[in-house]
């Protein structure tokens, strides 16, 4: 007796898109409410995750240290010492590190500050959720985001005061 030849179909292996890494993005509030918040609506963008949380200033040099997130998202008043020296010290322990502000206080005092200090974007809390998620996305792309209001009255400075922005 003689089998018959089974013939086999060649495995095509399926083709995906590249692997894009997720942006690992970690917050320090001293309010374990809008952290907590926040972590829930990072999640749930698809290039985005959550990966830590700080209520202070010095937990949260030690946690970045050890985490090494590719963001931080700074609130300016913390336990401590204050958001701008934050944002200073993690810039030093690593400036591939990206910082995004998102603060309650006044963006015509603070955001040139922070942007001085190594930030990349200034939110304020008031805004809408999507410009949290547009600001991340704009660092990300190697961009800086403020609001209109902070980009004009920048641009004004370099302009009409004929000296570069602070």
């Amino acid at each position: 007796n003689s089998l018959p030849s089974l013939s086999f179909p060649k495995l095509i292996r399926p083709t995906y898109p590249p692997m894009t890494a997720k942006t690992r993005i970690f917050i320090v509030d001293d309010h374990p409410l809008l952290r907590r918040g926040l972590a829930e609506l990072i999640n749930r963008e698809p290039d985005m995750v959550f990966c830590g949380e700080a209520e202070d200033s010095p937990s949260a040099i030690k946690m970045i240290s050890q985490i090494k997130p590719d963001l931080v998202i700074v609130d300016i008043s913390l336990k401590g010492y204050n958001g701008i020296e934050l944002i200073k010290n993690i810039k030093a322990f690593d400036s591939k590190i990206q910082v995004l502000v998102l603060s309650m206080h006044d963006e015509s005092i603070y955001a040139m500050r922070v942007l001085k200090a190594g930030a990349k974007a200034y939110v304020m809390k008031q805004e809408v959720v999507d410009k949290v998620m547009e600001a991340v996305r704009r660092i990300r792309a190697g961009k800086v985001f403020v609001s209109e209001r902070v980009a004009s009255r920048m641009l004004d400075q370099v302009v009409v005061g004929g000296g570069p922005a602070p």
